[in-house]
């Protein structure tokens, strides 16, 4: 069985849609109920075709009501004024139009408006009640008054309707309004996240191809060296660079798919601290010396925190490499066993000229992208980053606060 309240919002729906055709049928049923209560006395022929003439002109007024609402009041005015000087009486017809006025005034109009129509409304009534009503004016002054009220009280029922109509339309207009602001909010976070997204995958690739062609250039470079002392040290230097590469050039097509939005996509799982021990095996291959230690319990991480940690310990790797050619790195994940609940990273390699003058020349350098996107990283997390030499090592130092310890938990 239908919903009858369905059933009614259906139709209200239809009648916004159809405002015209729904005040056509207003003004006809208002008419034709004008039309019913005929004058309380015979009329001549001249009285009644004004009469016929007033309630069709009242009628075509009220087809107008909701898209021409000031043009309708006044004529509805000027046909009650015409109504009073040619009938010399109150009938249906006036009454209906009186309200009409009362209802469109407070339905559709501005409030200085809307005070203005109530008034002329209530000082018309006043006025016809006391000269035009052939029952009253016969009566003494202080017996008119009631007759009064009642008019009033009809005009302040026809207001009370037009203002809960007024009211509803603003509500639904609010409503509405809020509806797009929140269609315009999700819609914003939708690109703000399309744009963090594309952002992260600006860093990924950079990670990708800074670190995978810092490696094919060292086992290049080293192939070249060792082809003729040791052939078979610069075939294991071409088969890194082929799988390196193969890697690589997977990961890419993989972070290029994403930006593809009419592709349908096998997402591969990022990087965890599970692939740290692959990590440092790749590099060991590449003639990195990677001791790789970790002390305290581990907790599992989110998996932001974890791509965080491995892109550390790789651009650590990656830049041991670029800078101090074969040599030996100490990585170190040091997990806390009580306050501060912070996980440290620490990565330490030789310089490759350890004098005093490189190590000021090493920091006045002006920073890669590697380094400002592993500050950015442990930035997010709320952590720091410390990278710089120190006593002839080159020193990384990342702190990442834990759940219960990061800043807003």
């Amino acid at each position: 069985m239908e919903n009858p309240g369905a059933s009614f919002d259906r139709l209200l729906m239809w009648a916004r849609r159809h405002v015209v055709a729904v005040d056509v049928a207003w003004a006809v049923a208002w008419t034709g109920l004008a039309l019913l209560f005929q004058p309380p006395f015979d009329m001549t022929p001249a009285m009644e075709a004004w009469w016929l003439a007033l309630a069709v002109a009242m009628g075509v007024a009220l087809t107008m009501r909701r898209t021409r609402p000031r043009l309708v009041i006044a004529a509805l005015g000027v046909l009650m004024v015409i109504h009073l000087l040619v009938l010399d009486v109150f009938t249906m017809l006036s009454v209906i139009a009186t309200g009409a006025a009362a209802y469109t005034a407070h339905a559709l109009l501005g409030r200085r408006e809307r005070r203005l129509v109530t008034a002329v409304v209530a000082m018309g009534t006043t006025w016809a009640a006391l000269n035009y009503a052939q029952d009253i004016v016969q009566l003494a002054w202080w017996q008119r008054w009631p007759v009064v009220l009642v008019h009033w009280l009809i005009v302040a029922v026809f207001c009370l309707l037009g203002a809960l109509a007024r009211k509803r339309r603003e509500e639904l207009a609010r409503a509405v309004e809020r509806a797009e602001l929140v269609a315009q909010g999700q819609a914003q976070e939708v690109r703000l996240a399309t744009l963090g997204e594309r952002t992260h995958i600006a860093r990924e690739m950079h990670d990708i191809v800074a670190h995978s062609l810092g490696v094919i250039i060292a086992q290049a470079d080293g192939g070249r060296y060792a082809a003729a002392a040791d052939p078979a040290a610069a075939v294991r230097s071409l088969e890194t660079i082929a799988n390196l590469g193969r890697t690589s050039l997977a990961e890419m097509r993989e972070l290029l798919s994403v930006l593809r939005h009419d592709d349908t996509r096998d997402f591969v799982p990022a990087p965890s601290l599970a692939d740290l021990d692959e990590l440092a095996e790749d590099y060991r291959k590449a003639g990195l010396r990677v001791r790789l230690t970790e002390t305290g319990t581990p907790v599992p991480l989110p998996d932001t925190m974890a791509l965080t940690v491995y892109r550390v310990v790789q651009e650590s790797l990656a830049n041991a490499l670029k800078h101090g050619g074969r040599t030996t790195v100490d990585v170190r994940l040091t997990w806390p066993d009580g306050p501060p609940h912070a996980l440290v990273i620490t990565a330490r390699n030789p310089l490759a000229d350890p004098n005093p003058g490189a190590d000021l020349d090493r920091e006045a350098s002006p920073p890669g992208h590697g380094l400002v996107g592993m500050r950015e990283r442990v930035t997010l997390h709320g952590g720091t980053l410390t990278v710089g030499p120190e006593s002839g090592l080159w020193h990384v130092r990342a702190e990442i606060p834990l759940a219960s310890e990061r800043p807003g938990s």
